[in-house]
């Protein structure tokens, strides 16, 4: 399938995490140097035939069916800290709005949050690449992969058949948040310090305030640096300037910058906080995991509101004491 991904959050700043038993991941799209890590993934995978018939059971056909899911689909790999692929995840366009899901982790690393890592991770890619939904069909004894795509978002379409369900995810609520700009997240009311402020004064600014990282400016007002709490654990570091201990190689976000891409820096890069700036790069808010967090909670109790089904008049007469 030729659709050019070079554009999208997860090409340009593929996703790392940490498993349940404490090894890194990263989630990148295929590339063709790593397409023969991806069958070998497949071809070691044991036991064969287990979901609905994948994969294929001979070696000369699991390579096949591979091979025909890297021409035809829009391909996820989650790579383990040696460089093999741990989990892999395709989209397969069905119409227009619509594509088809599969998602397959190797069997000794399961159950450690590679599945829904990469679910995550493709939700959005399918988001940018603006389809409209995705579905997926699912065994009706895979229990564990039905509580991922559950957990994900996605809602059952069908209970009545024996050995498979269908499930759905309409991506129109996930854009809706998704494509939020940075802008309406942010706070605009921003503590900052100088590159010549004490260090010991920022100190107390984190211990007062509980800020995550304070926004170092220079005379123009533009971001010269962060200072985190972690810069001031060291000691000796209590009794230095800010411009000596600032971490320069600071990222930031434009004002329309998008929720999606935001939260994908986030989990990329570690950082704990983004600063926000203008077209003249000049500070204008801040955007943190507690912004984004109180975001999800005010749209979430909208939703509330509006799902809830109207009360029914209680007469006077009829209330018990």
């Amino acid at each position: 399938m030729t659709i050019d991904l070079t554009d999208t959050t997860i090409h340009n700043f593929p996703h790392a995490f940490i498993n349940k038993k404490g090894e890194p991941i990263l989630i990148t799209t295929l590339d063709e140097k790593r397409h023969p890590l991806l069958i070998e993934m497949y071809l070691a995978f044991r036991p064969r035939n287990c979901f609905c018939g994948l994969p294929p059971p001979t070696d000369e056909a699991c390579t096949r069916w591979v091979r025909g899911i890297i021409e035809n689909g829009i391909n996820l790999i989650a790579l383990s800290f040696d460089g093999h692929v741990a989990g892999h995840c395709a989209l397969f366009r069905i119409d227009p709005q619509a594509c088809e899901t599969l998602l397959v982790v190797s069997p000794p690393l399961q159950m450690l949050g590679i599945g829904t890592e990469l679910v995550h991770c493709s939700i959005q890619l399918a988001n940018e690449l603006d389809f409209e939904r995705l579905q997926i069909n699912v065994e009706a004894r895979n229990h564990v992969a039905r509580h991922v795509y559950e957990k994900c978002g996605f809602r059952y379409q069908s209970h009545s058949l024996v050995d498979e369900v269908d499930m759905r995810l309409d991506l129109d609520q996930y854009r809706g948040t998704m494509n939020v700009p940075a802008r309406e997240i942010m706070n605009r009311h921003v503590q900052t310090v100088g590159p010549t402020t004490a260090c010991n004064d920022a100190f107390r600014m984190f211990l007062r305030d509980g800020f995550a990282c304070l926004p170092v400016l220079n005379e123009k007002d533009e971001v010269a640096g962060i200072l985190s709490k972690t810069d001031l654990l060291i000691e000796a570091n209590i009794h230095r300037r800010v411009s000596e201990v600032l971490t320069r190689d600071v990222v930031t976000v434009n004002e329309g910058c998008p929720l999606a891409e935001v939260i994908s820096l986030f989990r990329s890069r570690k950082l704990r906080c983004l600063p926000v700036v203008d077209q003249h790069h000049r500070l204008v808010g801040i955007v943190s995991r507690r912004e984004i967090l109180a975001y999800y909670l005010k749209c979430h109790g909208r939703a509330e509101d509006q799902n809830a089904a109207p009360r029914e008049p209680v007469a006077e007469e009829q209330e018990q004491p």
